[in-house]
């Protein structure tokens, strides 16, 4: 997007692009800050005690299967983390 905002500039004086760079930018910034926290809460306690025990186990576990047999969930994740798993 940023390399495009440059050449629109450069080469056509278009400065339209660099107009919306923020607000284009940000959106896919804050997804892949939800995405950074969620993964981080599926794999790891994070350091919470709340997160602790058996049953917070078996959700990270019903989490992650859902991820490899809901062909829903798991295109969400591919969009979500550009396809790290």
């Amino acid at each position: 997007m940023f390399a495009r905002a440059i050449i629109a500039k450069v080469q056509e004086g278009d400065a339209s692009l660099f107009n919306y760079y923020s607000h284009t930018c940000l959106s896919h910034v804050w997804n892949h800050q939800a995405y950074a926290i969620w993964i981080t809460d599926l794999m790891h306690d994070a350091g919470d005690a709340s997160y602790e025990g058996a049953f917070r186990k078996q959700i990270a576990r019903a989490e992650r299967r859902r991820l490899s047999d809901s062909p829903t969930a798991s295109r969400l994740y591919d969009e979500l983390s550009g396809g790290r798993l």
